[in-house]
This record gives structure tokens, sequence and C-alpha cells, in this order.
């Protein structure tokens, strides 16, 4: 238990001075959230479309294997969002921001996620 100890001679000056301590700000985005980020840098435009009987194809003749959506659907549309913004830089769309903030990320997490993927270096303008 603390005590406050009342016998300690300070200076009226010092009692007042005491500021509280300095904290780093608090992430809003998760760790979780900040590798779907990382992960979403290698993914390309084609890996936000829905596969079809086409793509289907194409992997049956040359193997190629598409991106999988992740199961999560508030983190597939932060892989999205991510996607995006990465490729259109400041041309993205208004209503991708509004799904991103619908799927429940709130504007402090969206203004540090658009950090994250402006401070990568690889943001077309």
């Amino acid at each position: 238990m603390a005590y406050l100890d009342l016998a300690l001679d300070l200076p009226r000056s010092a009692i007042g001075a005491v500021s509280a301590p300095q904290h780093d700000p608090v992430s809003r985005v998760a760790p979780l959230e900040r590798s779907v980020v990382a992960l979403a840098r290698n993914d390309s435009r084609r890996s936000l479309r829905v596969p079809g009987r086409i793509d289907a194809l194409l992997r049956w003749i040359f193997g190629i294997r598409p991106t999988n959506r992740l199961a999560d659907p508030r983190l597939e549309a932060l892989r999205r969002f991510a996607v995006l913004l990465r490729l259109r830089g400041d041309r993205l769309p208004a209503h991708e921001t509004q799904s991103l903030i619908a799927a429940g990320y709130p504007n402090e997490a969206v203004d540090e996620i658009r950090h994250m993927i402006r401070g990568s270096g690889r943001v077309a303008a």
C-alpha cells in the first residue's frame, strides 16, 4: 500500500512542479493488424478480386496460386485498404476509407494505418 510521507521536507515550488510522467502515444493498431499491413505490401490489385472460372482454369494450366483472402472480414477490409492505398495513394476513393471505418476501425487507427503505408515509401502519388 502506498502512503504519503508528510514529514518529507519539500520546498513549496517543488510540490506544484511535479508533472505527470510522459508516455509514448498509444497505438490504435494491434500487432496482428500491423502484420496484415506488412503482408499487404506485396499483394497486387488482382489479389482483391474474387476468383472466377478463368482464374481456376489458369491455376489448373499454369499452377498459379492466387493470394488467399483472410478469413476475418475485418482483417480482409484492412488488407484491401492497405493494398489500394499503396497503389492509388491520395487518389483512393473516400468510400474505401468509409468501408474500413465501417469494419470497426476508429479514425485514429485509419490515420495511423495511412502513416504506416505512406511511410514505407512505396505509395504511388
